[in-house]
């Protein structure tokens, strides 16, 4: 319609050319959105995969920057079980204390205020490792008797005002020379691995000593290579003698949940640490 020789609306042309630049602009828009959207997801799933594997190199510092091994020593004065690529049998410290009296013949009783650990010795699932002193003028014969814990009290009390006590009945005779203050360690035999559940793998953990099942700890890891272990000798040489073993340099692969539809390909985080083990003797 004209009035006045103008135009008083819009052609067609110019509404549908309208149309399509409204609708590249809320499609400009949408797109923007959506990557954003999926930038921010992808950031949050590389964060937690990062967090995982951190996580999973603090277990293996806590786990095995306690454990010791003794050069030429008996099965009994190392604290490494049994080594494997992808999987670590070893006594865990869960307690140390000292003997506040002289031991009966198999019994002996630990300070309470001496005592620090995860928890109190439990029966039937730990062992103790009482410290038997050899030479005074020669450290390195020294030796850990090591015994199974058969019962715990604590009800008894240690003498000269020490204060309460931790009662431990153990399997096998106890040398009756051991003096006051004697070092007692409590452990429990731990297995910590690579295993798969259903379609995904992770690092586990269990107590050996306890005959547990295995519980997830991190993951999901790597199917093949997600847990690696490597062992060291007092040089940085691999050793696969285990009372040579000076230090474990472990890794851990993560990996992220596919991507969308399982499009995307996952993501992947790394992990090396390498824990120096306390040894009863230098390399």
């Amino acid at each position: 319609m004209l009035n006045g020789g103008r135009h008083t609306g819009f052609s067609l042309v110019e509404i549908l050319l309208s149309m399509v630049i409204t609708v590249l602009v809320v499609g400009a828009i949408h797109n923007i959105l959506r990557k954003s959207q999926r930038l921010t997801s992808v950031q949050g799933e590389q964060i937690a995969l990062q967090s995982s594997v951190r996580a999973g190199a603090l277990i293996l510092r806590e786990e095995l920057g306690g454990l010791s091994t003794l050069e030429g020593g008996t099965a009994d004065q190392n604290d490494v079980v049994a080594a494997g690529p992808s999987a670590i049998t070893y006594r865990a410290q869960r307690g140390f204390g000292f003997i506040c009296q002289v031991p009966t013949a198999t019994t002996i009783r630990i300070a309470r205020g001496s005592f620090s650990g995860y928890r109190d010795p439990q029966a039937g699932r730990d062992a103790v490792s009482i410290l038997v002193p050899g030479d005074p003028e020669a450290a390195t014969d020294d030796s850990w008797l090591p015994a199974s814990v058969v019962s715990v009290s604590t009800s008894g009390s240690c003498p000269l005002s020490q204060g309460p006590g931790i009662s431990l009945t153990l399997a096998g005779a106890v040398p009756s020379n051991l003096p006051e203050g004697t070092p007692v360690r409590i452990t429990e035999i731990m297995e910590l691995k690579l295993y798969r559940s259903g379609d995904q793998s992770w690092l586990g953990a269990r107590s050996v000593s306890s005959a547990e099942a295995i519980q997830p700890l991190i993951g999901p890891l790597v199917h093949v290579d997600g847990f690696q272990l490597e062992y060291l000798d007092g040089r940085g040489v691999p050793t696969a003698d285990r009372t040579d073993i000076k230090s474990i340099r472990g890794k851990l692969r993560g990996i992220s949940a596919a991507g969308e539809n399982g499009v995307a390909p996952s993501l992947e985080e790394e992990l090396v640490t390498q824990i120096t083990l306390r040894n009863s003797s230098p390399p």
